[in-house]
């Protein structure tokens, strides 16, 4: 059984509301678990130049039954919040880790700041300790080549859309998908049949939408350093102020 804590994603308590299940759920963990082997042995993104964490060292990486390294962060199957990024990173950078997430990655200090902005609290990763309040989760899971940063492209998102992204979200049914840039935001839009907002900047000026499955989309600037040249820290905190506020609304059931 999961503790209150756990299911709790408000550091005040007034605000939190119970999630309907835990993750003691078998049947939402069994799919979770054929999601991930589907993911371990596809070759979709192959001609694009993409590796597949399972084929990084023999898969010795990939071993920690999750559908991508920044799952191993925050992986509770029945979150209310969902964060969707860009991608992880490379090649190079994910073997010299050892598929492990860094806790001095710009992208993950700052979504921390982001989070308790809204008055959610969550741990760097060495330091998570079991208290996963919340799913993370990449729109490509892939990794391209090179290191962490690099030249990203739009068609890379364009299988992992179908096959691994709307799936996770159809999964979960968190409250709120929440996505850090363009690309994360048109991947999640375009796996549901959306039009998305032609520019990041016209996105998060549309009122949040509802998905198919029920759960809302609320885009964000991306936290990293690219997102913060076009959208300081104070701005994005002032966007995700409209996590909170569809957060605190009642789920709507489709």
């Amino acid at each position: 059984m999961i503790s209150t804590l756990t299911n709790n994603i408000f550091s005040d308590p007034i605000l939190w509301w119970p999630v309907s299940s835990v993750c003691s759920d078998l049947t939402k963990q069994d799919r979770y678990a054929q999601l991930v082997i589907e993911r371990q042995a596809c070759t979709a993104c192959a001609s694009l130049k993409l590796t597949n964490p399972s084929r990084c060292g023999g898969g010795i990486y990939d071993n920690t039954g999750h559908i991508g390294p920044w799952t191993q962060w925050q992986d509770n199957l029945d979150s209310e919040l969902m964060v969707v990024g860009q991608d992880w990173g490379g090649v190079e950078y994910f073997t010299d880790k050892r598929g492990l997430e860094q806790d001095n990655n710009e992208t993950n200090t700052r979504l921390i700041d982001l989070l308790a902005a809204i008055g959610i609290q969550i741990n760097l990763p060495a330091n998570t300790l079991g208290e996963r309040r919340l799913f993370f989760t990449n729109a490509a899971l892939c990794l391209r080549p090179g290191r962490l940063t690099g030249p990203v492209s739009g068609r890379w998102f364009s299988n992992c859309g179908p096959l691994f992204l709307r799936p996770q979200v159809e999964l979960i049914r968190p409250k709120v998908v929440v996505t850090l840039g363009y690309y994360a935001y048109r991947a999640v839009c375009k796996s549901f049949g959306l039009k998305p907002a032609q520019r990041m900047r016209d996105a998060i000026q549309r009122e949040p939408e509802q998905l198919p499955n029920g759960s809302i989309l609320v885009p964000v600037y991306h936290c990293g350093k690219n997102g913060q040249r076009s959208r300081s820290l104070n701005e994005q905190k002032q966007d995700w102020k409209r996590v909170r506020v569809v957060l605190e609304k009642p789920k709507t059931t489709i």
